[in-house]
């Protein structure tokens, strides 16, 4: 079951990667003006690459539930700063979308990407 759990978290990690990737094309294809919600595929695209980052999240913790001696250990501490700030750094960027802040949402969503490549180099690595 713990082999499996690694597979589906390194896997689900690549997909919100993925789709954190989409946002920011979705970013860049912004409207100049402000819109009123982020609709359609757009919102899909959003909503996927949240909950996607999120559920990774949520097996990092019951991997660690399931290995207590790395509590202690860093880059779970990463992992925890990831499953708080993407989702903040998600709600930012939408809202920044919608208010036709296009240069505020590229980098907001340019921002997710960087905090999921590290997080996943961390989290493949192990250096600490």
């Amino acid at each position: 079951m713990y082999e499996i759990l690694v597979k589906a978290h390194g896997g689900l990690a690549l997909l919100a990667l993925l789709l954190s990737i989409f946002w920011v094309g979705v970013a860049m294809t912004a409207p100049s003006g402000a819109v009123t919600t982020v609709s359609g595929m757009r919102k899909g695209v959003y909503i996927g690459a949240v909950a996607l980052t999120s559920l990774v999240g949520l097996l990092g913790l019951v991997l660690l539930a399931m290995m207590p001696s790395w509590a202690g250990q860093a880059f779970t501490w990463v992992g925890l700063v990831v499953l708080v700030a993407y989702p903040i750094l998600g709600a930012r960027s939408r809202r920044a979308y919608a208010a036709g802040q296009k240069g505020t949402a590229i980098g907001l969503s340019v921002a997710m990407v960087a905090l999921v490549v590290v997080a996943y180099g961390v989290m493949v690595a192990k250096p600490f």
